[in-house]
Formats: C-alpha cells, structure tokens, sequence
C-alpha cells in the first residue's frame, strides 16, 4: 500500500523559489509606492522621510569629511573611491555592493557651507535601472545613523 504524501512535498521546487523570492520582497519593500519603481534615493530638506534630512554640523569641512568617510568604513560592502569638488561643495564618491547579488549601487555625498555650518546632503543611485525595493533609501539611512553615532562619539 503506498504511503499517503504531504501537500506540500507536492510542489515543485521551482515554486519554492518563487515563494521565497516573493518573500523576500515582501519583508524587503518598505514603501510600495516607491521601492518598486525608483532605483534612486536622495537626503534633501524635502524629504517625506525624516531620516532622509540633511544632517549639519558646525565642525570643518575636512572633519566632517573625514567622518564621512569613517561613517562609511563601518558599513560592510562599501568602498570609497574618490572625492570631487563641485564649486562650493565637496564630493565624497562610494559604491555599495550587494552582498548577494553583487548589484552596484553609487552614492555621492555632498558637503556645503551654508550660513557658517556644513550641510550633508546626498544621493544613492543603483546602477540597474528598475526598482531598488528600498535599498537606496536603507544606504543613505544607515550612512547617516553611522555619521551621527561618528560625529556625537
């Protein structure tokens, strides 16, 4: 007499796939009128996001700069790769690489003077142009959560 099988050894394997692939973006999407259709995040004084917010500082330049840049070396899979300069504000250039996927994601960071403190302002821009389910808002989050905790230590 055969053995009686569960439902769920039933399904194919390429139907597990699925699920946890929809899982996956389920638990991932924060905001599902964006995450699915940008591929960019930006920190501006208009952002709906309050943690998206320009951080200021009345330190240097250079300081805050460097504690970008300490920020950043905090955070796994970023690599910085250069600075700029852009008229009157400092660029700061790093990549972010997937952990998974190895999917590339550029955040420039940008450093002005403005009424005698420095503002930090920025963008994450993935470099596929489909939605990003919340990565790039989660870069520039978790960029400043590390420079406020570099900057307040």
């Amino acid at each position: 007499m055969p053995q009686p099988t569960h439902p769920l050894s039933r399904v194919p394997r390429w139907g597990w796939a699925v699920a946890a692939l929809l899982l996956f973006v389920g638990l991932t999407v924060d905001d599902w009128g964006r995450d699915l259709t940008s591929h960019s995040a930006e920190i501006s004084t208009v952002a709906v996001d309050d943690s998206l917010r320009p951080l200021t500082s009345i330190r240097s330049t250079d300081d805050v700069a460097e504690a970008v840049r300490w920020a950043a070396r905090r955070i796994r899979n970023w690599e910085d790769i250069g600075e700029a300069e852009d008229g009157a504000a400092t660029l700061l250039l790093f990549v972010r690489t997937h952990r998974l996927l190895r999917i590339k994601d550029d955040v420039t960071i940008r450093i002005e003077d403005r009424d005698g403190r420095r503002v930090v302002t920025g963008e994450s821009i993935s470099r596929l142009a489909i939605g990003d389910l919340g990565r790039n808002p989660r870069n520039l989050r978790r960029l400043l959560a590390e420079l406020r905790a570099v900057l307040d230590g």
